[in-house]
């Protein structure tokens, strides 16, 4: 049975381009007598037709196993549209950064990675540009040449890019504090030593690439990410460039946030006053995992979401965690675990080694504080992904369920209760993007049936 689906884009603010749409999910749900809406979100590097193709690949394999769900249910789906980004620049391709004979970065490449910054995304697939972005922009190109040797430019480098977001969404769990706070040279300096990524599978990370047009977190279609966060050139127009990529993921993370937050959270309040008895299923994928852990957080223990999928998320391992660093400093999303909780039922993780796209954006984020380890990124890193760890350090028994550990293959007796389910997906899930599976689709629905 076709699932019935509905578009609901939101702005780069967080406010539904068309308040129509919401109104004609939720006369469809009250058509359809829906006893279940799954809320799904793109990730990041998606266009529109990336973002359709995803949820039409995933909604296909959800509707082949819907008895899944158990009796009785009947499922609709809202398809959430954010302004994410999509980065095509060569540097990020593997093979595509210009090198010259000394390792360093060719300052062509550099100034090309600087163009990107003009515009931003307005809506999904509507870039805009912005004119005081660009005249940063216009004064970063005209430091380029004498980065290598200029300290005072290295300085007004940093110092330029950091002015370009606001600091609003600074955070210990993911080294965006220190993104602000590192003095400039110390910043440049811990970024100018090559990349290893961590633990690369072989054949890289291709999974998804052909469903959605490659992995997200600044990687061009088809490598998932072992060209894109690590890299293996030196110097400091290297160090620049993988400034670029830290701010691009603090852009989009918060920008995720945002979105959740606000126009999500606001439309799930809507689609609760109408239809109270609805259950509400959040799916995020990537960046979109963020997304609507965001929403979940700010909806609240008055309207809690039955449960909470991340397939593949990217934001921080810790992002759930009490106490991650002994340090008395909570995850981000603390507050979502914590009585009375902000997801009702199960909360689904799906976790692999084969995500190199999660797997090198923190061993990054590890660079920026100063942490030089020759390899990060996984379970052990203060920075490691959830896409990549799962959530960790949280309390066995009464947070986290290791009863369930792995995906498994469809027809598996899961029995999930109101935990945390960190699903090691290694087995199935062969990259960032590689989410639209049958054994996906089953987990998911499993969590359904138990609310």
């Amino acid at each position: 049975m076709a699932i019935p689906a509905f578009e609901v884009e939101f702005d780069k603010q967080g406010k539904a381009v068309d308040p129509k749409q919401l109104a004609a999910a939720i006369a469809g749900a009250e058509q359809a007598k829906a006893s279940d809406l799954l809320v799904l979100a793109h990730g990041w590097n998606n266009d529109l037709a990336d973002a359709r193709a995803l949820y039409a690949g995933l909604l296909a394999r959800i509707e082949a196993q819907q008895a899944a769900a158990g009796p009785g249910r009947v499922l609709t789906a809202c398809e959430v549209f954010w302004p994410s980004k999509r980065f095509t620049d060569p540097q990020l391709i593997p093979g595509g950064a210009a090198g010259l004979p000394d390792g360093t970065l060719d300052e062509a490449t550099l100034a090309a990675r600087l163009d990107e910054l003009r515009a931003v995304p307005e809506r999904l697939g509507v870039l805009v540009v912005d004119d005081q972005r660009a005249s940063v922009v216009e004064e970063l190109k005209a430091l380029v040449p004498v980065l290598e040797t200029d300290e005072l430019a290295q300085r007004r480098f940093v110092e330029l890019v950091r002015s370009l977001p606001p600091a609003d969404d600074r955070q210990l769990d993911d080294a965006s504090e220190e993104f602000f706070s590192t003095e400039p040279i110390e910043l440049l300096r811990a970024l100018a030593e090559p990349l290893a990524p961590p633990l690369l599978p072989e054949g890289g990370d291709q999974g998804g690439a052909a469903v959605v047009g490659g992995g997200d977190l600044g990687v061009g279609a088809g490598d998932g990410g072992a060209a894109g966060l690590g890299d293996f050139f030196q110097g400091v127009k290297a160090a620049a460039n993988r400034l670029l990529n830290f701010l691009t993921y603090y852009e989009m993370k918060r920008r995720a946030g945002l979105v959740g937050k606000t126009g999500v959270a606001d439309a799930l309040r809507q689609v609760h006053e109408a239809m109270p008895r609805l259950k509400l299923h959040l799916v995020g994928h990537s960046f979109g995992g963020r997304l609507v852990t965001a929403a979940a957080d700010a909806l609240g223990p008055k309207v809690p979401p039955a449960t909470l999928t991340l397939l593949q998320a990217a934001y921080s391992h810790n992002g759930l965690a009490a106490n991650f660093d002994r340090k008395n400093h909570d995850g981000f999303f603390r507050a979502v675990l914590v009585p009375p909780r902000k997801v009702s039922g199960p909360i689904l993780i799906t976790c692999t080694k084969n995500d190199t796209a999660v797997g090198i954006a923190y061993p990054l984020a590890s660079r920026l504080s100063g942490d030089a380890a020759s390899a990060l990124g996984d379970r052990n890193d203060p920075y490691g992904g959830m896409g990549r760890n799962g959530a960790q350090h949280l309390e066995p028994g009464t947070e986290i369920d290791t009863t369930f550990s792995f995906l498994d293959p469809v027809g598996a007796q899961y029995a999930f209760r109101p935990r945390v389910y960190n699903l090691n997906a290694d087995e199935f899930i062969k990259g960032h993007s590689d989410i639209v599976k049958d054994e996906v689709a089953y987990a998911l629905l499993r969590a359904v049936s138990t609310t």
